[in-house]
């Protein structure tokens, strides 16, 4: 029995609703952006066959860079605004985009509508619903961002296996594939916007109508309001663990996502089979759904930094290891312990922003440190790539090693300018 005394759950019907809303957001957007291994391979040896695989990189990038980049307006747009006009702009753009998508026969062509147009229209539906998440749920945050970015792991297992036989089958070919993607996407995104609302609607005072002297009141008020939120977005941007975050954060985005981009290649260079190659991201994106939904568990009781600080050294030591990995089993486990360990650092990023900000700034919070990964995250394909064609797997391994590591110790500096008690919970 339940004593009166208890606070009431956050967890209420309407703020589960918007968990699966933005759950089925993040498997329709990043869900979806994981699955890009498979568009590289098929444009290497169709569309683009002209152009090198370095080139055809850039789609992924450009769509990643675009997808991080609008995390700020986005966010502090839903923190004034409320989130349903991106959201409808973005369901849109995401859908015309694939369609799009479907007819492009030249790389400019791919590049705006892959790269540029839903790259953009996936910013304005996947940022607002994570801040919406933070607005319903404060206490237990870090859990339901886990599970919203689940989402986001489940799209990485299913969106590969699924357009790898749509697009390979000679009776659908690339452009239905697309087609059939964009009509997947329809309802979910559907769902996103019919359940995204917030959870103080905004209030109007029908009083005033009745007194001029309560009108102005209510302006004077209002006004007082924008510039509070104002004062509030500015202390935000100058807290130096938020500045330390975002740091981190770009640091480790450089070598974050090597592995899931180039497991495969590197499978298939040990000479493992075609078919254990191609599951390798499966299994990478397999084990990150349960790395974003445990550690952010976790993370309520022992403190998001914390956490998030053992995720990324342990996703560094991993990632250190990767070119000793010369069996089957071995690749399998590899694969699972770095998708479980980097997963950790995706779900646990967006509750470390919303603990360093207010309830009116956590939109501009999670907008900002997830802007600043932007370049980064642009610059690890390529960069990735090149590496890996000049001095082999073993500089990727590093690479990629040695920037969880660095971004691991920045996050140490800025969980101890929060607290410097070893043992706190921060």
């Amino acid at each position: 029995m339940v004593s009166k005394d208890s606070p009431p759950t956050e967890y209420t019907a309407r703020a589960w609703l918007v968990i699966f809303g933005a759950f089925t957001c993040a498997f329709c957007t990043v869900g979806f952006m994981n699955s890009f291994g498979i568009f590289q391979e098929y444009y290497t040896k169709n569309q683009l066959s002209a152009s090198s695989t370095s080139t055809i990189a850039w789609l992924g990038a450009i769509a990643i860079f675009f997808l991080f980049a609008t995390s700020v307006c986005a966010g502090a747009m839903v923190d004034i605004f409320g989130p349903a006009l991106m959201l409808y702009v973005g369901s849109f753009g995401c859908v015309f985009a694939l369609m799009m998508t479907s007819l492009c026969e030249k790389f400019y062509q791919f590049l705006l509508a892959q790269g540029v147009l839903l790259g953009i229209s996936m910013g304005l539906v996947t940022w607002p619903m994570l801040a919406l998440i933070g607005q319903y749920i404060k206490v237990k945050r870090a859990a339901a961002m886990g599970i919203v970015l689940g989402g986001s792991s489940l799209g990485g297992v299913i969106w590969p296996i699924a357009i790898d036989r749509l697009i390979n089958n000679p009776s659908i070919g690339f452009p239905w594939t697309m087609r059939i993607v964009g009509f997947i996407m329809i309802p979910c995104l559907i769902f996103t916007c019919a359940v995204a609302k917030s959870p103080i609607p905004p209030t109007t005072n029908v009083e005033s109508c009745d007194s001029e002297h309560e009108g102005i009141e209510d302006t004077t008020q209002e006004k007082d309001k924008q510039q509070s939120h104002k004062e509030e977005a500015l202390t935000l941007l100058r807290k130096p663990s938020l500045h330390l975050l975002c740091l981190a954060m770009f640091v480790i985005y450089f070598g974050m996502f090597s592995p899931f981009f180039y497991t495969t290649s590197y499978a298939v260079e040990k000479g493992f089979s075609t078919s254990l190659a191609f599951y390798t991201v499966s299994i990478v994106n397999g084990a990150s759904f349960f790395g974003r939904v445990l550690p952010g568990i976790i993370a309520d009781k022992y403190g998001k930094f914390n956490c998030c600080i053992i995720a990324t050294i342990s996703a560094g030591v991993i990632a250190l290891t990767w070119t000793k990995v010369t069996s089957v089993a071995g690749l399998v486990v590899w694969s699972a312990a770095y998708g479980f360990a980097s997963g950790g650092i995706l779900s646990l990023q967006q509750a470390c922003a919303a603990q360093v900000s207010t309830s009116t700034t956590l939109g501009l919070a999670i907008g900002t440190v997830s802007a600043s990964t932007a370049l980064s995250a642009m610059a690890n394909v390529p960069i990735s790539g090149a590496l890996v064609e000049r001095y082999g797997y073993l500089s990727l391994s590093i690479f990629s090693g040695a920037s969880l590591l660095l971004g691991g110790l920045l996050l140490i500096v800025a969980r101890l300018m929060q607290n410097r008690q070893l043992r706190a919970i921060v």
